[in-house]
């Protein structure tokens, strides 16, 4: 049965604002903004729609954000981040549509994948309200999901928009399988949190604010929260196939059990530690530096931890989709 549209008091829920990556999600960001402003004059709202552009970031679109009741973001995980990292101290709640290819922060919210449900969560002046930590790196790029160098940012680097666009997340997989069968080791080092550097050999190097993986419902651990006030460091080496077969039992596994945070990492995460302020990474040679699915920089690069940097409209954990 079709959902039917929200019935919205206007004085809770008057103003609201749009921001937009119409190049996201082979432009189902479009379709997403349209249902949003046929339920906006349903509901009696006034809507503003921003969209972003070569010279107009998410970040900048939403810096009047405190001038609205609520902001909606209209993207992939790259785009939800900007407008995050443009909201930080902001009482304003954000709602987040699945207008991307991977919709990564969608899973990690427990949101609707279906873009009309998600329309209509959107604009529900009831929503459930949840607070979510960002990253920042370099104090210039802000992220919600995770930082990593190494192996994932060579694979999101050579998956360009085009490739996303034609090909949705086979074109991840593609260039995931590619850089696996020549996984390369970098040198490097860190130091958490002010105290002595430490050093590691390892292919990838994840700072990461969520557990949710994107793929096949996989989490690198559930006890890995985007509220918790912490980012976690997760350093991964695969050393040899016998280590390939413990990732796969790991990934076929079940831990419904488990209790303690290293019962729920893969076998391939030789080091684990909590970030509760910044962690310093550099390495050698330098390796590509990607967050939230854009590849930004290389290392060397400082995080910083954000806690509770903007407010998430959420699902009530009754609603059903």
């Amino acid at each position: 049965m079709r959902a039917q549209s929200p019935v919205a008091d206007p004085s809770t829920l008057r103003r609201i604002l749009v921001i937009a990556n119409p190049k996201s999600g082979a432009q189902q960001a479009v379709q997403i903004v349209k249902r949003l402003v046929e339920l906006s004059a349903a509901g009696q709202h006034e809507l503003a729609v921003r969209y972003t552009s070569p010279d107009s970031s998410a970040a900048e679109l939403v810096r009047d954000a405190n001038q609205f009741d609520r902001v909606i973001a209209v993207g992939g995980d790259g785009t939800v981040t900007q407008i995050m990292g443009g909201m930080i101290g902001v009482s304003t709640p954000l709602a987040i549509t699945p207008g991307g290819t991977g919709n990564v922060l969608i899973t990690a919210l427990s949101l609707s994948r279906d873009w009309q449900q998600a329309c209509l969560d959107a604009l529900n002046p009831d929503c459930a309200r949840r607070p979510v930590d960002l990253g920042v790196l370099d104090e210039r790029f802000h992220f919600a999901l995770r930082f990593s160098a190494g192996y994932e940012a060579q694979v999101t680097r050579d998956t360009t928009r085009e490739l996303k666009t034609r090909f949705g997340k086979l074109a991840y997989a593609w260039h995931a399988l590619r850089h696996a069968l020549r996984l390369q080791v970098a040198r490097y080092r860190f130091r958490v949190d002010g105290g002595r550097p430490f050093r590691f050999r390892a292919e990838s190097v994840w700072v990461a604010n969520t557990g949710a993986l994107g793929v096949l419902g996989l989490e690198l651990n559930p006890l890995i929260r985007l509220d918790d006030g912490q980012l976690d460091l997760c350093i991964f080496h695969v050393s040899a196939l016998r280590n390939l077969r413990h990732l796969l039992r790991w990934a076929l596994g079940d831990r419904r059990g488990a209790t303690l945070y290293n019962d729920w990492l893969p076998p391939a995460v030789l080091k684990h530690i909590v970030v509760k302020d910044r962690v310093s990474i550099s390495a050698s040679p330098p390796q590509p530096v990607q967050i939230d699915g854009d590849t930004v920089s290389m290392t060397p690069c400082v995080i910083r931890v954000v806690p509770r940097a903007v407010t998430v409209c959420v699902r009530h954990p009754q609603s059903k989709i």
